[in-house]
């Protein structure tokens, strides 16, 4: 039994080495315990769950020491993977492994949304019905609302970093076509299930839990 036990942990432990992550934070100069440190760390934009345990930053390794004095106290997108180090001081700790790392548009807030509308164009690589528009608005500092596709919704909305939760969310109750109120339905459960936000340029990005496509949208030109 416990050889069986050991043979897992080890293999969680091997698999967990072998995720590739992919984040974004801002890069310092890490403090050293007992001179054990490899001198770099990233301060994450939110916090990153891995096998259980949450991060809000880590110590990193790069191979090109002198990018990163380049990079030093700026907003960074870096890809990696999970290892870990042993030391006399800090015992096992872990370190990722950076393969690539670059500058990256400044982080998002919750002010940059503000007065902002956006025409969804996308839904989780569903589409969306030409002549039932689905739209998002940040009328005001925590709350939402738009059309769902037939109803108008509202609700609240919590922005940190690059996370967002949406809701819950109140919606009229006029009746539509099936297929619209369908995509409706889709969409208004989209949302309220979203955890990360990426906004690039007039391109809105909100990606929903249990989905690898994002509800992608685009800016209204009316809007900030």
């Amino acid at each position: 039994m416990r050889f069986v036990l050991a043979a897992l942990l080890f293999a969680a432990l091997a698999w967990s080495q072998q995720q590739r992550i992919n984040l974004t934070g801002t890069l310092s100069r890490a403090m050293a315990i007992g001179g054990e440190t490899t001198g770099w760390s990233i301060q994450l934009d939110s916090p990153l769950t891995i096998d259980g345990k949450q991060f809000t930053s880590f110590e990193i390794s790069y191979k090109n020491p002198a990018a990163l004095e380049q990079l030093n106290h700026q907003h960074v997108r870096a890809t990696g993977r999970l290892a870990h180090r042993q030391g006399v001081e800090t015992d096992t700790r872990p370190v990722l492994e950076i393969s690539s790392i670059r500058k990256a548009e400044p982080a998002q807030t919750e002010s940059d949304l503000i007065g902002s509308e956006w025409l969804l164009e996308d839904l989780a690589g569903s589409g969306v019905i030409d002549n039932a528009q689905a739209t998002l608005t940040f009328p005001e500092q925590g709350r939402v609302a738009g059309r769902a596709s037939c109803n108008r919704f509202s609700g609240s909305v919590e922005i940190g970093g690059t996370s967002i939760k949406i809701g819950p969310l109140i919606s009229t109750r006029m009746a539509c076509p099936e297929a619209v109120m369908n995509q409706e339905d889709k969409y208004l459960k989209a949302l309220q299930s979203v955890g990360r936000f990426e906004r690039k340029g007039s391109s809105l990005l909100l990606y929903s839990k249990g989905s690898d496509k994002p509800l992608r949208f685009r800016l209204q030109e009316h809007a900030r």
